[in-house]
């Protein structure tokens, strides 16, 4: 095998190698940001449907409301 042909193999396995690193790093570096935030209990999904439910269940009218407790009629808020 010609010295070129044995560089350009050494060249390309370096570059295999480092953009194989670079992907795991990366990897590793989001899964453990997901990881310790979950952990912390900062999780995104829930915190925005957690002040949606809040702010309805306020807004809400009161089962009491101008019909008056007798009657009979009562109100439920859906989710």
């Amino acid at each position: 095998m010609s010295p070129t042909m044995q560089a350009r193999r050494a060249r390309v396995r370096q570059i295999r190698r480092t953009v194989t690193a670079v992907a795991v790093t990366v990897f590793i570096a989001l899964f453990a940001t997901i990881y310790i935030q979950m952990a912390a209990g900062k999780d995104p999904a829930l915190g925005s449907s957690t002040t949606s439910a809040q702010a309805s269940a306020t807004s809400t009218p009161s089962p009491t409301s101008s019909d008056g407790p007798s009657s009979g009629t009562m109100t439920t808020a859906q989710s």
